[in-house]
């Protein structure tokens, strides 16, 4: 078996390259060809979450399963917010071809699916983008992001103003371009085409009626029915696409909490990925529309990214052997 480490995967995987892939899986989905087990959730101890997550990409070759947890108070502790790893199999055999750092590929995954919906969603000219979080995924929504959209500008929002100094520092020479932090929500969600929210906050980051027309969002930070980044006012003014309609019924709080309010009606999202992907369903209609991106995420997404990774390693004889 092979293990992939986070700095192996760096090498091996660019966010172009996910994009691809995550495309592909939900082609995939949208043929009838995935299947996915419902995501598995166990309270930890200090409000955190163990979770697993199963899926199968049979003419992608990919079957696998994830582990994570995610404990927001680590931030405290100075360790990672997640933890994950991923073991991959030969969907033929079952025997396991790799083990690899689950947080990058969860990361990465992220934020290619989220640009994968851009590009299908989001306004062909975008100048400027909001950025609420300054933490790994954050980093990976604007790196994915720009993949699809060119953009020339980001405004950084976070918690905690050294830790989005810092952030915006790492962007702007990663990224080189204008990244700058602002404490003035409401201007930089006006200012901006594009906001991507990738935060562990509960309720709302900005308000709804700030978002002009013709904006896109994405929020992929909460994934529990109870918490939200994004209110009701968007929620009602958007086109609303998910990763997966059944993710979202279960754990989109972003939809969930309005849907239990009677604020929107089921039927109030438009598509799931996989339909834009196909052509099924058309996401933006006008120039004048706002669009909602909501991922909770959705594993095969991680089984796409897993078998691309070890194809790569394969042929670039990176990582390392071990014999159970």
């Amino acid at each position: 078996m092979l293990v992939l480490t986070r700095r192996d995967l760096e090498r091996l995987l660019s966010p172009a390259d996910v994009i691809r892939a995550v495309e592909g899986a939900f082609r995939e989905r949208a043929a009838g060809r995935a299947q996915a087990l419902p995501r598995a959730a166990l309270p930890m101890a200090r409000g955190g979450v163990f979770l697993s997550m199963v899926s199968a990409l049979p003419r992608r070759r990919a079957l696998g399963a994830k582990l994570v947890t995610v404990v927001p108070q680590n931030r405290r502790l100075g360790l990672p917010t997640i933890h994950a790893c991923y073991l991959l199999a030969d969907p033929g055999t079952g025997a396991p071809l790799a083990l690899m750092d689950g947080a990058f590929l969860t990361a990465i995954r992220t934020g290619a699916t989220s640009a994968l919906a851009a590009r299908l969603l989001a306004p062909r000219e975008v100048r400027s983008v909001a950025c609420f979080g300054a933490g790994v995924q954050a980093a990976f929504q604007l790196r994915c992001l720009r993949v699809v959209r060119p953009f020339a500008r980001v405004l950084v929002v976070g918690r905690r103003p050294e830790r989005a100094r810092r952030f915006a520092g790492r962007m702007r020479e990663a990224l080189a371009l204008d990244v700058q932090v602002t404490g003035d929500r409401t201007a930089a969600v006006r200012e901006a085409r594009l906001v991507t929210c990738a935060t562990t906050s509960a309720r709302p980051v900005f308000r709804g009626r700030d978002v002009q027309p013709g904006t896109h969002v994405d929020a992929v930070g909460s994934f529990r029915p109870s918490t939200r980044e994004v209110d009701t006012a968007l929620v009602k003014r958007a086109r609303v696409v998910v990763d997966t309609y059944e993710g979202a019924r279960e754990e989109a709080g972003d939809l969930l909490i309005p849907l239990r309010a009677g604020a929107i009606r089921r039927g109030h999202v438009r598509a799931e990925l996989a339909e834009l992907v196909s052509g099924r369903r058309r996401g933006r209609i006008s120039r004048e529309d706002i669009t909602l991106f909501k991922s909770v995420g959705w594993a095969g997404e991680d089984a796409a990214t897993a078998r691309l990774a070890y194809d790569r390693a394969v042929a670039a004889r990176v990582g390392t052997e071990v014999a159970l």
